[in-house]
């Protein structure tokens, strides 16, 4: 193993989506190869274009750095939800998280924590992986490199995703519900009943995009 050991960053795509999976992905290298991603030009994903970010992708993979994905799918989203008796969405990702650093082995693991206060997520990935040295923070992707590359690998692969069922939807848009194709896309499906699990119906954005009664007049 390089000097240092192996780092893993870790980070999602898609979790305030209102159609299609949720990705987590975690990207992994020694440590001493770190510099690798900077001079990619690897940065968060959000700030970056579609294309570049695909750029990015393919020089991470062309590079051979090691990483691994969850693709959570919406109805497994659904049933983790508090609001059909689940444990919640951050149970579901702490678990995907859980996975990645399993496939990884790193000894040091860094999180992109999707709450401001990390700490609980630190503790529990402390508590089932022994030995793994854990950093949670919330904006991790702005600060760790290797966390960056993982949300910009999570992003991409949300993406095809998204492009994929848009193959065979139709016009989704981007799948967030700020988007006003994504908006129409879920009014007119429920409407029709059409429904065929790229929806996450256990989302409070569902219940302000569903139909009103005036709609079927």
């Amino acid at each position: 193993m390089a000097s240092g050991g192996v780092v893993c960053g870790v980070d999602e795509a898609g979790r305030g989506a209102v159609i299609g999976p949720m990705v987590v992905a975690g990207v992994a290298l020694p440590e001493s190869d770190l510099q690798l991603l900077e001079s990619l030009g690897v940065r968060d994903s959000k700030r970056l274009s579609q294309r570049r970010r695909e750029e990015i992708y393919r020089q991470i993979l062309s590079h051979g750095v090691a990483y691994a994905l969850e693709v959570i799918d919406p109805p497994t989203i659904d049933r983790y939800t508090r609001r059909r008796g689940g444990p919640g969405i951050n149970a579901l990702e702490a678990e995907a998280i859980l996975k990645i650093a399993e496939r990884l082995a790193p000894h040091k693991l860094i999180v992109d924590s999707p709450l401001i206060d990390a700490e609980p997520l630190r503790e529990l990935l402390r508590s089932r992986l022994r030995g793994v040295e854990v950093i949670c923070e919330c904006h991790a992707d702005a600060n760790y490199p290797v966390v960056a590359a993982a949300s910009i690998v999570a992003k991409v692969n949300r993406d095809k995703a998204i492009s994929t069922l848009a193959q065979s939807l139709g016009e989704i848009g981007s799948g967030y519900p700020s988007d006003p194709k994504t908006r129409e896309y879920v009014r007119n499906t429920i409407r029709s009943g059409a429904q065929r699990g790229e929806l996450r119906m256990a989302w409070r954005t569902i219940d302000r995009l569903m139909p009103s009664l005036t709609d079927y007049l």
